[in-house]
C-alpha cells in the first residue's frame, strides 16, 4: 500500500465514526452514507481553503495539514477496473461567473480524483440543477436520480458540492430466502446461509467481559470488499453501541485475533437503502462552520469572496441473496468443510450497524444503520 494514502485512510476512518454519530443522533431512521465519498468531495474545498476555514476542515477530516492524496486511494480501490458496481461520484459546481485558479483546478484533478465545473446558478438555477442531476444519473448508471431537489440551489448559490455513491455487488456465495412461517420473528424478508465467516465479540474477547454485541464479516466476490455487521445482543442496544464506538475500538474489534473463521448460520434481512443528506448542519456539528458563512476563506480557489452554499450526499446500497456460485477452484467461493459441531447462529432480526470495507486498504466505503427495510 502506498505510504501517501495511509494518513488519508486513517483520517477517513476517524471522520466516518464522527459522521455516523452525528447522523444517528436524534432520529430512529435508517442511516446510510459513504464517508470516503464525502471526505474526498470536501477535499476539493480544502484545496482552496486558507486560514481558519482550512484549520476547521483539517480538524473535521482528521488531517494534520497533509497533502490530500485521494487520487492514489481511488486508484487502489478501482485497481484492475473490478468495481464498476461501485461508483463514487464527486464534483464541485461553481457559479459561471467564478474564475477558478488554474493551479487549484490542476490540484483537484491530480489529488482528489474529482473535478470542478461552472454552471449558471445566477440566471438559471433550475437548468443548472437539471444539468447536475443528469450528470450524476449518467455516472451512476441511472441508479441515482434527482440528487438535487427543487430549491436545493438558487440564484444566490455560489458553490455546490455533490457526492453520490452507488453500490451493488455479488456475495462470494449466495444466500437463500428464508421461507415464511407463522413463527416469523420480524415482518421483513430474511435470507440465510451456513458457512465459515470471521466472527468476533464486542468487547474484544481478550478483555474477558460480558459480550454486548458480535461482529461478522461477509465477503463479496473476489474478497476485495466485505460487509461487516455489528449486531447488539439486546434489541434496544443499538444507540448505546453507536455512542461507544471509537476508531481505536473498531480497530480492536476487527483484529484477526478477535475475529475467528467460524462455522455460522447467518440470517440477515434483504433490503435496499437510499438516503440523501444536506450535510451543512452535520459538518457544522463537527466543527466546520466558517465555510458556510461570511467568514469563509476560499482565497486559494478563486478571486473574490466565496462560501459553500450546499453539500448534498446521496447513496444507494442493495443487499439481497444473489451471489456467485462459482465452480470449485474459484477464489470467490467459500469451500465446504467438515462439520464437527453445530454451527453458531447469527440472526440479525433487530437493528444493527454495518459497514462496507475495502479490505486491501481497510478503507470504509459505507456506514449504515439498519432499522427496517
Amino acid at each position: 500500500m502506498e505510504p501517501d494514502i495511509e494518513p488519508v485512510i486513517l483520517g477517513n476512518s476517524k471522520f466516518s465514526i464522527d459522521m455516523l454519530k452525528v447522523l444517528c443522533k436524534g432520529n430512529t431512521d435508517n442511516v446510510l452514507f459513504s464517508p470516503l465519498s464525502i471526505s474526498s468531495a470536501l477535499g476539493l474545498v480544502l484545496l482552496g481553503a486558507n486560514g481558519k476555514t482550512a484549520d476547521q476542515m483539517y480538524k473535521t477530516l482528521h488531517f494534520d495539514h497533509i497533502r490530500i492524496i485521494y487520487h492514489d486511494l481511488y486508484e487502489a480501490l478501482y485497481k484492475g477496473g473490478k468495481y464498476r458496481s461501485l461508483q463514487l461520484v464527486n464534483r464541485m459546481f461553481g457559479e459561471s461567473t467564478l474564475n477558478f485558479y488554474d493551479d487549484f483546478l490542476d490540484n483537484c484533478e491530480e489529488w482528489c480524483f474529482a473535478s470542478v465545473r461552472n454552471v449558471d446558478f445566477k440566471t438559471n438555477p433550475d437548468a443548472a440543477r437539471e444539468k447536475i442531476n443528469t450528470w450524476v444519473e449518467k455516472k451512476t448508471r441511472d441508479q441515482i436520480k434527482n440528487l438535487l431537489d427543487q430549491g436545493d440551489v438558487s440564484k444566490d448559490t455560489s458553490l455546490a458540492l455533490v457526492s453520490a455513491v452507488y453500490f451493488r455487488d455479488k456475495w462470494g456465495k449466495s444466500f437463500t430466502r428464508v421461507p415464511a412461517t407463522k413463527e416469523k420473528r420480524v415482518n421483513w424478508q430474511m435470507m440465510r446461509q451456513t458457512n465459515k465467516f470471521p466472527l468476533g465479540n464486542i468487547p474484544h474477547m481478550q478483555q474477558q467481559l460480558p459480550t454486548e454485541a458480535r461482529i461478522l464479516e461477509i465477503p463479496y466476490r473476489n474478497k476485495d470488499l466485505s460487509m461487516l455487521i455489528i449486531l447488539p445482543n439486546k434489541k434496544d442496544g443499538l444507540q448505546k453501541l453507536v455512542e461507544s464506538i471509537t476508531y481505536e475500538k473498531l480497530q480492536e474489534w476487527t483484529e484477526p485475533d478477535n475475529m475467528f473463521p467460524t462455522e455460522v448460520t447467518v440470517e440477515i434481512p434483504i433490503f435496499k437503502m437510499q438516503e440523501k443528506y444536506d450535510l451543512e448542519e452535520a459538518l457544522k456539528a463537527l466543527g466546520t462552520t466558517d465555510v458556510f458563512g461570511d467568514k469563509c476563506d476560499l482565497s486559494g480557489m478563486a478571486p473574490g469572496p466565496l462560501k459553500l452554499s450546499k453539500v448534498v450526499h446521496k447513496s444507494f446500497v442493495e443487499v439481497n441473496e444473489k451471489g456467485t456460485e462459482a465452480e470449485g477452484g474459484s477464489g470467490g467461493v467459500m469451500k465446504s468443510f467438515a462439520k464437527s459441531k453445530s454451527p453458531e447462529s447469527f440472526v440479525a432480526d433487530h437493528p444493527f450497524l454495518f459497514f462496507i470495507r475495502h479490505n486491501l486498504t481497510k478503507s470504509i466505503i459505507f456506514w449504515g444503520r439498519f432499522i427496517s427495510p
